[in-house]
């Protein structure tokens, strides 16, 4: 870039992204007396800023938010990251305040600057209305190109050239400036501002103004008339037949699929399990109950038949097997919604499952078990299984003569904790992730956090310890972010790889082989990586896209080392593919 730029950065200030988000009593809005911070693509679009300015420091950012007063945190935020000045637009209320009337506010800042910008970078998308018009609406009215979801960008002189994401691909786009780009989630990664960089902001300049001040009318185009909570589902009924429920499960019960696993043991590696969940209209004091069932699968012949048995339980959130003997038995883990663990057994006579153990993990039924691990995928003496709740704690399990036991126990995090695992190659370590973004580890003998890392944009719903290359690690995220993780400096990931959207909700590396990993990926499908051993590079070798919903569950046949199980949530559907 041989001439300056002047590059303006939109930001808004939205309720934060791991706050659960309320109908107010009134039933007019959601409740916005909660914790605020930085809509999370205005902050690609502050990085993305910043990183040009950094290749070429006679770039100007000027960050620009038009809200109410607090907005001037937000601004700040943006300054400390490495904007150069601020401008408010002050407005009263700004939970009216619409893309439109947003769009005509930029619009009339850029005309009335002495020195006209060269480029607006916003965020595709604020995460408060998800309306993804702001950027759009202002390359209307200033009449400039628009380059909407980059995930790469390239300026030269007054050539701009972004690689932007759309179905099935990436597009590649031209053009000159002064230009409008919307920022999408794999264009950067966001620094964090250090405490130097905060005091420095605190002495930048912040202009204040009104939309008055500007000549715009932003009242608001649009009304909300009512909010509510989504309805209530429709009750239950009987059916006469295995066929008529599996006709059912497909076609209408909503019951929905969330974990399935194969047996790791050469003599029932056959079997497959599946889980599912449903949230009834059912009470128990005045607490809606789950329900679930486990499916057991005889897929010798790589074929689904009807299930060869299936178990009512409260509903599954996620099943494990472990990889050592429990008292003389291959043993399936179940963790479900009333915080209980479970272990089912194989019958000698009926290659059936019975119920060999239960354990209950937390005193209150209404906290939700929501995954577990074994320690034993290595060490197979370490029979001790790790679980996660939905209040943040996290639970270690220890076998005794006759049952397990609750050995150990700590709050890890202030929201869901979707995930806990441990290190198979030290498993005095475990790791926790959360609703909340954060990525901690664990000295199990201590119960003190070895680190903590928000490296993942939104809740870190997955992660699992390599059990065939010393040190490895992969988390997932809400964020469609797989990090690569050397554990003995978690500073920062070894590398990163964006699945092709959707979210992570399991990763499983596989049975044998240390360079392939497994994406459970939601709504993008499901995906087979292959990962360098070394740098951890990772790129798609295979994937599965037949699912009609959010992929929640996934695994490698310990038998075949190419057969995949993969089952999706709201379509309630199991699948078997070849990798």
């Amino acid at each position: 870039m041989s001439n300056p730029l002047r590059i303006f950065v939109p930001v808004k200030r939205v309720i934060d992204y791991a706050v659960k988000v309320r109908v107010n009593a009134a039933k007019t809005d959601v409740d916005r007396n909660v914790k605020h911070s930085m809509n999370p693509f205005d902050e690609i679009a502050v990085e993305e800023a910043v990183r040009i300015k950094e290749k070429s420091p006679s770039t100007e950012v000027v960050a620009v938010s038009c809200g109410s007063a607090k907005s001037q945190e937000t601004l700040r935020t943006a300054l400390a990251m490495g904007a150069d000045r601020a401008v408010h637009v002050e407005v009263k209320d700004d939970s009216t305040l619409q893309p439109l009337a947003v769009a005509k506010l930029l619009k009339a800042l850029a005309d009335k600057e002495a020195n006209k910008p060269d480029l607006f970078i916003l965020g595709k998308q604020a995460i408060d209305d998800d309306a993804s018009q702001t950027g759009q609406m202002l390359a209307g009215l200033l009449k400039w190109p628009q380059t909407t979801f980059a995930s790469k960008l390239e300026i030269n002189d007054k050539a701009l050239k972004v690689v932007r994401e759309i179905d099935g691909g990436l597009e590649t786009v031209s053009t000159q400036l002064p230009a409008i780009v919307t920022t999408d989630l794999r264009l950067n990664e966001p620094r964090y501002a250090s405490l130097p960089n905060i005091m420095k902001a605190k002495k930048k300049p912040l202009v204040k103004m009104t939309p008055e001040d500007l000549g715009v009318d932003i009242s608001p185009r649009l009304q909300t008339l009512k909010v509510e909570e989504p309805p209530k589902r429709a009750g239950g009924r009987k059916v006469e037949s295995v066929d008529d429920l599996l006709d059912k499960l497909r076609n209408e019960a909503k019951v929905f699929a969330d974990s399935t696993e194969f047996c790791p043991f050469e003599d029932h590696a056959q079997y497959l399990t599946v889980g599912t969940y449903q949230l009834t209209d059912e009470k128990q004091d005045n607490v809606r109950i789950r329900k679930g069932k486990i499916y057991l699968f005889d897929v010798s012949n790589q074929y689904l038949n009807t299930p060869k048995q299936i178990i009512e339980t409260p509903a599954v959130l996620d099943m494990k097997w472990s990889h050592s003997l429990v008292n003389d038995q291959q043993v399936l883990g179940v963790a479900d919604s009333v915080g209980g663990f479970h272990l089912y057994g194989f019958d000698n006579d009926s290659d059936t499952l019975v119920k060999v153990d239960s354990c209950q993990a937390t005193e209150d039924p209404t906290i939700l078990c929501l995954s577990l691990d074994w320690a034993s995928r290595r060490d197979k003496s370490d029979r001790r299984v790790v679980t996660s709740h939905s209040n943040g704690d996290v639970n270690i399990l220890a076998p005794t003569e006759s049952n397990y036991i609750i050995q150990n126990h700590w709050h890890a995090h202030d929201l869901e904790a979707w995930i806990a695992g441990f290190d198979y190659w030290n498993t005095n370590i475990v790791y926790s992730g959360a609703d909340d973004g954060l990525f901690k580890g664990w000295d199990t003998r201590t119960n003190t956090p070895t680190f903590v890392y928000k490296r993942h944009m939104m809740g870190v719903t997955t992660m699992q310890s390599s059990p065939h290359q010393e040190h490895v690690l992969a988390t997932g995220s809400y964020d469609e972010t797989i990090y690569f993780w050397d554990t003995r400096s978690m500073r920062a990931p070894v590398n990163s790889f964006q699945t092709p959207g959707g979210g992570i909700w399991r990763l499983k590396w596989h049975p044998k082989r240390s360079d392939r990993l497994l994406s459970a990926s939601m709504h993008a499908g499901a995906f087979v990586l292959d990962v360098n051993t070394t740098s951890f590079e990772a790129s798609v070798a295979s994937s599965f896209l037949d699912h009609t919903s959010m992929v929640y569950g996934a695994d490698w046949s310990f038998k075949d080392p190419d057969l995949i199980a993969s089952c999706s949530f709201y379509d309630h559907v199991l699948h078997l593919w070849k990798a």
